[in-house]
């Protein structure tokens, strides 16, 4: 195994160089991976390209990493999604080994929504075949889809506003081949995102968003015939006029539910270059 750049600093320094030059002219974007030629996202000025496995390949980042590169640089605050896509390679030495980083990434996530308490015996299970995965006797696609298939009927079993349900959510996320699969990780920060709101907002009641539903749902068929014919109806502009003080509060909890989704991913790229720091710990 040669490991990170495979082992060659010559294949890290230009890998950088190119991030860099492509900071400096303007030409690194961030967001869906692209790439069209002049510049594009980290992964696609990468490769010159967008092909994940062409990455993984090319500078020996495991393909369950190589599938964050593009969403976690995403992720970051705007100031900082330079120096994050930067970091991305600056924090990982030549020739080290990140196979295990993926699944401690996912381990972090599974803690952080409590799946190991919650979920206990169907995280140890996915516990065991990441461990087998690693061991080089890897499990089959039956094994992953046999537990994936359990998990996802003891979800159903739950209450929607379980906190267990959202534990196995949790777990039939992450349970795929982390070797072969470049979502697994995306995905399962998109669960932890939403996770965030799970708690009630304790400025905007339950019943006070039944009303608000309500009221946005009986202005919608009410206007169903004017946008049937093409006109443009502004539904929370009548919300507003209909309800004021209902659409307010509507508005100011979407406000702090978006701000906590927005914090929580922002804190994504210090999660992970963290673990890219130390590979081995």
């Amino acid at each position: 195994m040669t490991g990170a750049f495979t082992g060659d600093p010559a294949v890290k320094a230009e890998l950088l160089d190119r991030l860099t030059t492509h900071a400096a002219n303007g030409t690194l974007r961030f967001g869906v991976t692209a790439w069209d030629g002049q510049g594009g996202t980290p992964l696609g000025v990468s490769t010159q390209g967008g092909d994940v496995a062409d990455y993984a390949a090319r500078f020996g980042y495991p393909l369950a990493l190589a599938g964050l590169l593009d969403p976690m640089t995403a992720y970051a605050a705007p100031d900082r999604a330079v120096d994050t896509a930067l970091a991305w390679v600056t924090a990982v030495d030549v020739g080290a080994d990140l196979s295990a980083v993926p699944e401690r990434i996912v381990h972090d996530l599974l803690e952080a929504m409590e799946a190991d308490r919650l979920a206990a015996a169907y995280h140890a299970e996915l516990r065991q075949l990441y461990r087998a995965e690693m061991s080089g006797t890897p499990p089959t696609r039956r094994d992953w889809a046999d537990l994936r298939n359990r998990i996802a009927q003891a979800t159903e079993e739950e209450p929607p506003t379980s906190d267990v349900r959202t534990a196995l959510t949790a777990c039939v996320t992450a349970c795929w081949p982390l070797a072969t699969s470049s979502s697994v990780l995306p995905t399962l920060f998109s669960v932890w995102f939403r996770d965030v709101n799970r708690r009630p907002d304790p400025e905007f009641c339950d019943a006070s968003r039944e009303l608000a539903y309500a009221k946005l749902d009986e202005i919608y068929q009410e206007t169903q015939p004017l946008r049937d014919t093409g006109q443009s109806v502004d539904i929370p502009a009548l919300f507003r006029t209909r309800d004021p003080t209902l659409a307010a509060a509507f508005e100011g909890q979407l406000a702090r539910s978006n701000a906590r989704y927005r914090a929580r991913a922002q804190t994504v790229p210090d999660l992970v270059l963290a673990h890219l720091a130390s590979p081995g710990a």
